[in-house]
């Protein structure tokens, strides 16, 4: 079945037939290859077995930083010094095992001095007689969707952290009382003796600050005291300019600086070690401060000063909640244009693949027609693989473009009779004749989403018929109560699939058959897990080869419309 959409081991691709000195048949041929290769915004090589550059394009030149003829003849390691081992090891691989297979590749050439990530698909490059002659690779730059991805978690999990603070702060609405608990827990966590918050009130002269709370130590120790005064030490704080740890603050420089006590005043609790934070309210203003000391040098660590930064960030959340909202609501929109603009980016990616993919075919249709009467049978019989390759790429396209959006996309949730939906499942699949389809009573009714579903089962059962490898193929689909989920199953009398594949066919771009048997991308499985687990469910495969397949998956009962938020 299809792993991606499959059935047979590191069929990732079906080998690519080449002689690496020319290709066999006429020289329309180089042209048409060459023109393939120049034409596609991907980055594309041919590599021997000496790990030479045999062949390549110019949008693979421009992202190693060098002149397209100087690669040629050159090993990997001579091009590309700092990242020859992270390329090597793969293209042996698949010289060793021949093998087809996608790996991502990060590392640093010479066109850019930050390091990049790339996608790149290895497959062998087999001679007329079989043997495995190279290597030919496919690269996708996807620095900037691995950043956007990496900024939206990162979004996200911020996001979801002070959701998660603001509910629990939400059960305290006394808010002395709640920053008396901040106060408390900062000053047992960091290890200080005492511990202060300083309300960023000003006096009459604007120098002058109100104490709130105290930890540690009764406020008689601070009765005899003024209010502190804006000196070197407070200022950075009170400013808001950041985060003060020092391991003996009267070695600081800015200690001792400020008339009339130069320090500490006589009778003041001892400080040494000093950690002071401010609280910074969602609009950027300084509410205060967190002050900690203790009479030791060197009692707060890193860890303490990010533990106390945590908690000064709740207490900020506690005091300016109406602004947390808003802010929550930006970055739900922010996530949501974020959402829409990779949406968008993979659609414009996908035409600019597509379309010399269509003038490539156009063009060996055309040369076919010039040369009816003179082209060979071998001739013709290459344009219907270079033809039926084309194709290959678009599907696979539209393929890489489905997966992308799998489990991002979410609409509202909707009560789904199963069986129902099974049903139009079935008019949407070409169904063999003499296949069957039986489906178990008693499907449940869902409140979910629908096309989420119907892309499973639809994934699922289209597998099941095309890899049945048989006229009588028949295929079960159940359902089994499992409380806040349903686990489902679809099961086949197909060829079956050897337990050490049963990983391997969720992987992307994986196919267990060879493609030129079985017509497939190797992403319907890779969709089919990326949606389910999207749902907080797991996929998974049980069988032996030569006793067909089950696929089983969970579903929810009830999906709440928090669950088809964009996450």
């Amino acid at each position: 079945m299809d792993n991606t959409d499959s059935h047979q081991a590191g069929a990732g691709r079906a080998p690519i037939e080449l002689d690496l000195h020319g290709l066999h048949g006429s020289h329309a041929d180089c042209a048409l290859l060459d023109a393939f290769f120049q034409a596609t915004s991907a980055g594309l090589a041919v590599i021997d077995r000496e790990l030479r550059v045999v062949r390549l394009n110019q949008a693979l030149a421009d992202i190693n930083g060098l002149p397209l003829d100087a690669h040629l003849g050159k090993t990997i390691p001579e091009l590309l010094p700092e990242m020859g081992d992270a390329i090597v090891g793969p293209l042996r691989r698949v010289l060793e095992t021949g093998e087809a297979f996608t790996a991502e590749v990060t590392g640093r050439t010479r066109a850019s001095d930050r390091p990049r990530a790339w996608l790149v698909n290895y497959a062998p490059v087999r001679s007329k007689d079989g043997k495995i002659a190279g290597v030919g690779t496919v690269v996708l730059d996807i620095t900037e969707r691995k950043q956007a991805e990496t900024r939206l978690q990162e979004e996200g999990e911020t996001l979801e952290l002070l959701n998660r603070a603001g509910r629990q702060l939400a059960a305290e609405l006394d808010l002395e009382k709640l920053v008396q608990a901040v106060t408390d827990a900062a000053t047992r966590l960091s290890g200080a003796q005492f511990g202060a918050f300083f309300y960023n009130v000003t006096n009459a002269e604007g120098k002058s600050y109100t104490l709130y709370t105290l930890s540690g130590v009764s406020r008689d120790h601070f009765a005899g005291f003024p209010m502190p005064r804006n000196t070197d030490v407070f200022a950075t704080t009170f400013n808001g300019e950041g985060v003060v740890r020092l391991d003996d603050v009267t070695r600081d420089p800015r200690y001792g600086n400020n008339p009339p006590y130069r320090g500490m005043p006589e009778g003041h609790l001892p400080v040494v070690s000093y950690l002071a934070v401010p609280v910074i309210s969602r609009s950027g203003s300084v509410i205060g401060g967190l002050f900690f000391g203790h009479p030791a040098r060197g009692v707060f660590t890193e860890r303490a000063e990010k533990l106390v930064v945590g908690l000064a960030a709740q207490a900020a959340v506690a005091m300016d909640n109406a602004h947390l909202f808003r802010r929550a609501q930006h970055l739900i929109q922010a996530l949501e244009r974020s959402n829409q603009e990779l949406d968008r980016f993979a659609y414009v990616a996908s035409h600019d693949l597509k379309a010399p993919l269509r003038a490539i075919a156009n063009l060996s249709q055309w040369i076919e027609d010039d040369l009816a009467d003179k082209a060979s049978p071998e001739t013709r019989q290459h344009m219907e693989l270079l033809r039926a390759r084309v194709v290959r790429l678009e599907a696979l396209i539209d393929g890489i473009l489905r997966y992308s959006r799998a489990g991002r996309a979410r609409d509202k949730p909707e009560t789904v009779e199963v069986r129902k939906l099974l049903d139009e499942v079935l008019a949407l699949l070409t169904i063999p004749e003499g296949a069957t389809i039986e489906i178990e009573e008693g499907m449940p009714t869902l409140f979910t989403e629908r096309v989420p579903l119907e892309q499973v089962f639809l994934n699922l059962i289209g597998n099941a018929l095309k890899y049945a490898d048989r006229p009588d193929a028949r295929v079960e689909v159940r359902g089994r109560d499992l409380g806040d989920l349903w686990e489902f199953s679809v099961k086949d009398n197909g060829p079956g699939i050897a337990p050490q594949y049963h990983q391997k066919v969720w992987e992307i771009f994986q196919t267990l058959n060879p493609r030129d048997n079985v017509e497939g991308t190797g992403i319907g499985l890779s969709i089919v897990q990326k949606i389910v687990l999207s749902k907080g469910g797991r996929a998974w495969v049980e069988s032996e080869k030569g006793a067909g397949a089950t696929f089983f998956f969970t579903w929810p009962r009830h999906e709440s419309d928090a669950m088809s938020s964009v996450r």
